[in-house]
């Protein structure tokens, strides 16, 4: 789209509406899910996207009768929220086990202030976030998300009503993300609860043995050895997980 065609009416309502939905998609999608990527970038990269898509963007109605109303507006910003934020969700999965796996590895006497979201982390859960963004990139998740930003506006066109799913569609999709963050950290807490419980049978046989001092450094170091060993089969639930991505409107939203 060059500047003399953007510039004329029916194209620049067209452009702001498509816009809207995929600087607000941007805005909350799965780079937002790693804080380093700034929000002024992401709604850079949205206002690209854009650009590219409403050439040949569907529309409900004729290009030269939409209209840049409120409920026209809401409609594309709440479409493009929605499908960021479903779209972080599955991606971040991963945070939810990695936070378990801290918290009964006792990595939670080590949490810290991450400067760049500014949420108090434990080592493995920053760890396996970076090491998930890494695989985002390098299995091209990003290109799977910018596919599915294109199948929702052949979902749900420029300028038309979106339809939710009833509350099965939506409880199936938050019950899969929760089935996939414990199916990656179920290993870690299942050999952690182990180790807790020869431990606890050993401070019975001896009262005089210290638990804290030995027990904290045994399990810490157990789940180091459980990470390193265990990595590539979350590698590979981690891509499934992504593969997904183009399944979460078509789940979530029909037109």
């Amino acid at each position: 789209m060059d500047l003399v065609q953007l510039f004329q009416p029916t194209t620049l309502t067209l452009f702001l509406l498509v816009a809207l939905r995929t600087t607000a998609a941007m805005a909350v999608g799965p780079l937002a899910a790693w804080p380093g990527v700034p929000l002024p970038g992401r709604i850079f990269v949205g206002l690209g996207i854009a650009l590219a898509i409403a050439p040949v963007a569907p529309t409900a109605v004729p290009a030269a009768q939409l209209r840049l109303g409120p409920t026209e507006l809401v409609q594309e910003l709440a479409l493009g929220l929605f499908f960021g934020v479903a779209s972080t969700l599955l991606v971040s999965a991963l945070r939810v086990g990695a936070g378990l796996i801290d918290y009964q590895a006792g990595f939670t006497f080590g949490f810290s202030l991450d400067p760049l979201s500014g949420h108090q982390n434990g080592p493995i859960e920053r760890f396996l976030m970076a090491f998930a963004a890494v695989l985002f990139f390098d299995l091209d998740g990003h290109h799977l998300f910018l596919l599915s930003l294109d199948d929702l506006f052949r979902i749900v066109p420029v300028g038309g009503a979106p339809s939710l799913s009833g509350p099965d569609g939506v409880a199936a999709f938050f019950t899969a993300i929760a089935v996939a963050a414990l199916a990656m950290a179920l290993p870690f807490v299942t050999l952690l609860l182990l180790v807790d419980v020869a431990l606890a049978v050993l401070s019975r046989a001896a009262p005089q043995f210290n638990l804290l001092a030995v027990g904290l450094p045994a399990k810490t170091g157990l789940a180091l050895v459980a990470l390193a060993l265990l990595l590539p089969v979350t590698a590979t639930q981690l891509a499934d997980l992504y593969r997904h991505i183009p399944d979460v409107m078509p789940v979530l939203v029909h037109s």
